[in-house]
């Protein structure tokens, strides 16, 4: 169409009420006519019939779509051909304008088909920059509104040509001019929630702009920071994200508005400071500047956020410390960051301890080299938590570090580092934390296998890491780690009996296989954290009738299967049951529960292989380490080491080339694993044989039971090595070594012991125990683990365990020497006949009695009956031997012999005789053992009570029957008080044994379970103590009348603890006592004995309660008061500082410091009877401190004061044992001397012992004067004490000489027998002297330690409440004092009541 056609057009255009249809069809015309027109300003004649149409009010105003787009279209184009000047006046401009505005509302459309004539439009107006013409004709109005349109319209579909349309114009008219307004809308924009093309052109159009933009913003953030207002409306608090999206883009506009931040974080809000902190983090993420440099009163307060008030804000700061550590990793603020970090870890706020330790691991894994171990270490301390869900949270952060770590060691980026293997250690002992079941055993197998190593890492790769943390056990690791694997074990073997009764069921189960599978489902129940619903998944497995699903679990418990078979096999098995069964996760559990996903063969394989290594590397710390993770593992899993055969045979060899590698570990390995290996005897025989001969005692207790594995009991290999053996102990060659090599050989093979019985306990009686020849024919020194023991006891040692291991078979056969050997270890304990001569001091003789009580211990679980009843009273008396390491040792030994259920119930009486020992860690764990045990017995009791046939049988599993044996231990002890004695004291710390089992027993947790369990018990007693007032006693006729009152005593006892209980009715069998012990009463020696016991009353056994209860409980008492002050003095000189405290008095506390270290020692020593300690060789025993040499400043008493501490450690010698030493011809003060007392004066100058309700013991001295008016004898005790005593309100005895007494009983003193005070190992005459001679120097030291430190301080020299009351027993009474003061250290002194005057 030509100009002429584009002419007649705008004439047309310009006739009224023109349709749509004809509008349309010209505005058509004009556009296709104006498109093929080039800009040519000389055409406007020719165009202005168009222009002046479209100017009419009417077009530019028409209400349809479509034609206004086509004005909009010719007028875009008009203006094209007649620019630079537009033919339209400025009205019609704004109008035709405001119409453009209208159009680009609808390029949000862009599948319109009218898009392309929309962006004709947008194009023609950035190319003209005819939008400046709205600047020039004053319409700043319509510049906003387009602004406003563009960043609506654009889309993330819009081709960048729209895109870059609406940037040139917007950029055209910024450059003309730039308003508050206009800045508001493109912020508005910059900071919306849905990134996309407006955002982009609104960072663009500040980037390109930020000089102009620059002082608006500024000024917009500055008056929101400091006067806290926004200038623009629509922005409202949206300052913070203003910042962040424009330091995006162009961050020089903010330079001066940084600083300003100090305000924010300080600020008095808590949402403005986490916002203020938040932005920081985010600003120094986006850029390279160093916070602390660049603006260091900013990183300072940033700094303080880390002690906001606000738990939210400083979850806040540690959420924002890694973009500042990624930022600059080796600014000067990651230390005052990491600091701070630190801190949080221990925050009072849950959240912010838990945030603190992601934020940890989050740093560590962005520097896994370089990150400190102190602070990973700490973060691994929120495993012990005292918040159970802390630990929770922690657990998962911690393993997924733990993974991170992991991968990056498979891919070679970082090594094996121990920090993060502690991750592992650290969880492992969750399972031992008894105040939640959230972390049992059961819980944390599934995270070990499921989330500690990342599913894709190697089976090399696993077992370099279980070999990491592994060697960084410790015995609560090993516990915990034993634990799950013997639980995991119990599993398999339920579920392969399970399968089994299924296999061999089939079609038809009959009721006693359903009941086995039953009890198997029930005990595998126990294996899952909701046991109810186990059993029930458990029914619904057994109802499935698919096969394969049951063959899925046994390949699963193979143990030969792969970790990509076992995958599989999970897999197939969760594709058969489906995964919306409703137990889906019940069976996800039970497939990673059955699966050896621990530890498998591969990871077994790997880890011999590196073991190998070490082994050529002679690295021997590790390879012990690897050999106690494959003993653990063979412990309950030994068929894991098949195809590991010709390796373990490689390390017997090296190992014996090897001096400086024991090989006592690989020995075990190959004992425990040898029938799942294919290994000939002929390969290794010459190198366990010299093991037997030539190495350690734990070499040739593991060769010989190697030995045993690959042959049989009776092979003539035995007899072999037994001579040569023999030979070697009779040339005395190694001699401990050859001592246990006999006792292991005759443990494994009876056929080849049986030959040789006779001779070989002859040998040890009379070769080793009694005579040193043994001794003197050793050339060299003996391998030896202590040196605290003499050579000659320790073959005595050795001697005893060899004979006892000899009578301990593995099979139970007949032995002809039994009786023989327990007369030789009881006549070790009672120092008769021949065994008087044996040749050793008196220190150590508590070494080889405690090894001789546990070794009758240990025989008594397969010779009971051949333990008479004086052997048996003499075990059990030794819960009050001499030597505290010896009754330490036995009750240990016994209370777990018994929770093993190997020994008899009878036993059990020991813990009551110890129950009153004077030291307070044996009371406490008798009681303890006691209590533990009863429980057992009587769960045992109800269990087995439905097996028995026989009624009378059994009564005697019931748990009060060990009464009829205490009460026949306690009347055959020598003490007992005279037929006519009235003194409650005396019976109460007879009976007090009884009493404290008869508590025991009446308790409410014997009979659990069960309806009116303690009055059924009381019926037991009354019913045991009335048949024992009928018997007699069938060892020794004289101590009926002592069974007859102490079951009297014990039958009133009974009634009167048991007042209140619902008595039930009789309807047991007679009871029957043990024939060893008691015989039939006849009816006239009945009657007479009755006459004796009248004394017995209800209200002389009330005397003996209360007696026995105020001696309890002011040792309780005074045990607490004790405690509580030592506990305040080390406060108050943990306050007062080091340097003021006087020099002297570290030369008293020293010797106290290494008493107390060595009682802790030999405590710990004699509560862990261990098994690691009897593979080993001790010189004198298992588990026995070393005694220490003392100085002369350990004697701070006289040869009195030794012998007093003696009796304060230990039990009155008078009731120790069958074999009572008495201390003089009169024991008991008579009934004449009781008269003279009024007159006070015949006593002057006589030596008398005055019990001390405290210390359990008599306190000896001499009677010096009498008082008269004061009715009080002034005593010096034989500590050097002077003390006024009201002898009618004491216990007390007159003496004749001690002498012989001190010296024998000083003789037996070993130095761990005391914590009170320390004496050297052999105490000479010459030293007692120089101890004697230095007492008042020593005694002057302990008083100026006493008056400088006052009565707590002084205290605190004491570990025990032992020990305090010793420290109180010295305390002398300053002549000074005043009487109330006086009148308080009478209640605070040493023998309690109204001694002191």
């Amino acid at each position: 169409m030509s100009e002429l056609g584009i002419e007649e057009v705008g004439r047309s255009l310009s006739q009224p009420r023109l349709n749509k249809d004809t509008l349309v069809k010209l505005l058509k015309q004009a556009e296709s006519a104006l498109s093929v027109l080039n800009q040519d300003p000389s055409l406007q004649a020719q165009l202005k019939p168009l222009c002046k149409s479209l100017s009419k009010d009417d077009l530019l105003h028409h209400k349809d779509k479509d034609v206004k787009l086509l004005i909009g279209v010719c007028c875009s184009e008009i203006m094209r051909v007649l620019a630079p000047e537009p033919p339209f006046s400025d009205d019609i401009l704004k109008e035709i304008f405001r119409l453009f505005i209208g159009i680009f509302n609808d390029l949000g459309d862009t599948k319109s088909p009218f898009f392309p004539r929309r962006m004709k439009i947008i194009e023609n107006a950035a190319t003209l920059k005819c939008y400046v013409i709205l600047l020039d004709i004053g319409c700043e109005d319509l510049v906003l509104e387009l602004f406003k349109t563009f960043f609506s319209v654009l889309r993330q579909g819009h081709q960048n040509n729209a895109f870059y349309a609406m940037l040139s114009i917007m950029t055209q008219l910024l450059d003309e001019i730039v308003s508050q307004p206009l800045v508001d809308v493109i912020l508005k924009n910059l900071v919306r929630e849905e990134k996309g093309k407006p955002n982009e052109l609104a960072s663009l159009v500040i980037k390109n702009f930020e000089h102009k933009l620059e002082p608006f913003i500024r000024t917009y953030l500055n008056s929101c920071m400091l006067i806290g207002k926004s200038s623009g409306k629509a922005l409202g608090k949206m300052h913070h994200r203003v910042i962040l999206e424009v330091f995006r883009c162009s961050p020089q506009i903010l330079f001066s508005v940084i600083p300003n931040l100090t305000n924010e974080l300080a600020s008095d809000h808590i949402d403005v400071r986490l916002e203020a902190v938040w932005l920081i983090g985010q600003l120094v993420s986006l850029s390279k500047f160093r916070l602390g440099k660049e603006y260091p009163t900013l990183f300072f307060e940033f700094l303080q956020r880390f002690l906001d008030d606000s738990a939210q804000v400083r979850i806040a700061a540690l959420e924002c410390v890694e973009s500042c550590i990624i930022s600059d990793p080796l600014g000067d603020e990651e230390s005052f960051i990491l600091k701070a970090i630190e801190d949080r870890l221990l925050d009072t706020e849950d959240k912010v301890r838990v945030q603190a330790v992601s934020t940890v691991c989050q740093l560590a894994k962005l520097s896994m080299q370089s990150f400190p171990s102190e602070i990973i270490l700490q973060a691994i301390n929120r495993l012990r938590d005292r918040k159970v869900s802390v630990r929770k949270l922690v657990l998962q952060k911690l393993l997924d570090l733990y993974r991170f770590y992991c991968d990056k060691c498979f891919k070679g980026i970082v090594v094996i580092n121990s920090c993060y293997e502690q991750i592992p250690c650290n969880v492992l002992l969750l399972c031992l934390n008894k105040d939640t079941d959230a972390f049992r055993p059961k819980i944390l197998e599934l995270v070990f296998a499921e989330d500690l190593f990342p599913p894709s890492l190697s089976p090399e790769e696993r077992a370099s890491h279980w070999v990491a943390f592994y060697s960084l056990f410790t015995r609560p690791h090993i516990k915990a780690f034993n634990t799950i694997l013997s639980q995991k074990k119990r599993l398999h073997s339920e579920m392969q009996a399970y399968l089994t009764l299924r296999l061999q069921g089939k079609e038809y189960l009959s009721e006693k296989a359903q009941d086995k599978i039953l009890a198997c489902f029930t005990k595998m129940s126990c294996h899952f954290p909701d046991a109810s619903k186990a059993v029930e998944s458990f029914h619904s497995l057994h109802q499935m009738k698919d096969k394969n699903i049951f063959k899925d679990l046994r390949d699963l418990c193979n143990e030969s299967s792969t970790f990509g078979s076992a995958k599989s096999t999970r897999d197939s098995f969760t594709k058969r049951i489906g995964s919306k069964h409703q137990s889906n996760s019940f069976f996800k559990a039970l497939l990673w529960k059955c699966s050896h996903s621990l530890l498998n063969c591969e990871i077994v394989q790997c880890i011999v292989e590196q073991l190998l290594k070490c082994i050529k590397n002679r690295e021997a710390k590790d390879a012990d380490s690897i050999f106690e993770l494959l003993l653990a593992v063979s412990a309950t899993f030994p068929a894991l080491l098949k195809g590991t055969d010709a390796y373990l045979v490689d390390f017997v060899k090296l190992l014996s080339d090897e001096p400086n590698m024991s090989s006592d570990k690989c020995l075990q390995l190959l004992a425990k694993s040898c029938h799942h290996l294919s290994i000939q005897l002929s390969d290794i025989y010459q190198y366990l044989e010299r093991k037997c001969l030539e190495g350690t005692r734990a070499e040739a207790k593991y060769a010989i039971a190697v030995i045993s594995s690959l042959v049989q009991p009776s092979d003539k290999i035995f007899t072999g090595l037994y001579k040569r053996v023999k030979d070697a102990l009779f040339k005395g060659c190694n001699v401990p070594t050859v001592l246990q090599s006999l006792g292991q050989i005759a443990r494994f093979s009876p056929p080849t012991y049986d030959k040789y019985e006779k001779e070989f306990v002859l040998f040890i009686r009379n070769k080793v125990i009694v005579s040193d020849e043994l001794v003197a024919a050793c050339e060299e020194p003996s391998y030896s683990e202590d040196d605290s023991c003499s050579l000659s006891c320790q073959y005595k040692i050795y001697g005893v365990k060899a004979l006892v291991k000899s009578y301990l078979p593995e099979k139970l056969t007949s032995r002809q020497q039994v009786n023989e050997v327990f007369n030789i270890l009881s006549g070790i304990i009672i120092e008769e006949g021949t065994f008087k001569s044996i040749n050793i001091s008196e220190h150590e003789k508590p070494y080889l009695r405690e090894v001789v009580v546990k070794s009758i211990l240990k025989l008594a679980t397969k010779w009971d009956s051949y333990i008479s009843s004086n052997l048996f009273s003499l075990i059990i008396l030794r819960a009050k031997d001499t030597s505290s390491i010896v009754r330490a040792s036995f009750l240990q030994k016994l209370y777990i012999l018994l929770k093993e259920n190997k020994l008899p119930n009878r036993y059990s009486c020991a813990f009551a005789l110890a129950s009153m020992d004077s030291l307070g860690d044996i009371r406490n764990n008798s009681k303890r053992f006691m209590t533990e045990v009863l429980k057992k017995l009587g769960e045992k009791y109800l269990n087995i009570e439905s097996n028995l046939a026989n009624e009378e049988e059994k009564l005697t599993y019931h748990p009060a029957y060990i009464v009829v044996y205490l009460v026949h231990i306690l009347a055959h002890l020598e003490d007992f008080p005279p037929d006519d004695s009235l003194d409650e004291g005396a019976y109460a710390e007879l009976s007090s044994p009884l009493i404290v089992l008869l508590k025991a027993l009446l308790g409410p947790d014997i009979l659990v379970g069960i309806e009116n369990g303690v009055g059924i018990i009381a019926l037991f007693l009354v019913r045991i103590f009335s048949a024992m007032l009928k018997a007699e006693d069938a060892i020794d006729n004289s101590c009926t009348q002592k069974l007859h009152k102490l079951s009297k005593i014990g039958l009133i006892m009974t009634k009167t603890l048991s007042k209140g209980c619902k008595k039930p009715s009789d309807t047991s069998p007679v009871i029957l006592l043990p024939s060893s012990y008691y015989k039939a009463c006849a009816l006239e020696s009945y009657a007479e004995e009755d006459s004796c016991n009248e004394i017995i009353d209800d209200s002389f056994v009330k005397r003996i309660l209360k007696a026995h209860d105020s001696s309890s409980q002011a040792s309780s008492e005074l045990m607490v008061k004790t405690q509580s002050s030592s506990l305040q003095s080390k406060a108050k000189s943990a306050s007062s500082g080091s340097q003021n405290k006087p020099v002297q008095n570290k030369n008293i506390k020293a010797p106290k410091d290494r008493s107390r270290k060595r009682d802790e020692s030999s405590d710990k020593s004699d509560k862990n009877e261990s098994n690691s300690q009897k593979d080993k060789v001790p010189s004198c025993g298992s588990g026995v401190a070393n005694p220490m040499t003392v100085n002369s400043q350990s004697l701070t008493g006289t040869e009195s004061d030794s012998v007093i501490l003696i009796e304060n450690e230990n039990p009155p010698k008078k009731r120790n044992c069958m074999k009572t030493i008495k201390t003089g011809e009169n024991s008991n003060c008579s009934k004449d001397c009781r008269e003279k007392l009024s007159s006070g004066e015949e006593l002057v100058g006589q030596r008398i012992k005055v019990w001390d309700p405290f210390a359990m013991s008599y306190s000896y001295g001499t009677v010096r004067s009498f008082c008269s008016q004061k009715l009080c004898h002034e005593i010096v005790f034989d500590d050097g004490e002077h003390d006024l005593v009201m002898l009618e309100d004491e216990k007390w005895e007159t003496v004749q000489d001690t002498t012989a007494f001190k010296e024998k009983d000083l003789s037996r003193f070993h130095p761990n027998d005391c914590s009170k005070k320390t004496l050297g190992t052999k105490l000479s005459h010459a030293s007692r002297l120089k101890a004697l001679s230095n007492r008042e120097a020593c005694r002057i030291e302990r008083s100026e330690a006493s008056d400088t430190f006052g009565e707590d301080e002084a205290k605190e020299q004491y570990s025990s409440s032992d020990e305090a009351l010793i420290h109180l027993k010295k305390t002398k009474v300053p002549s000074c004092l005043s009487s109330k003061e006086v009148t308080s250290l009478q209640q605070k002194g040493r023998r309690g009541r109204k001694r002191r005057v």
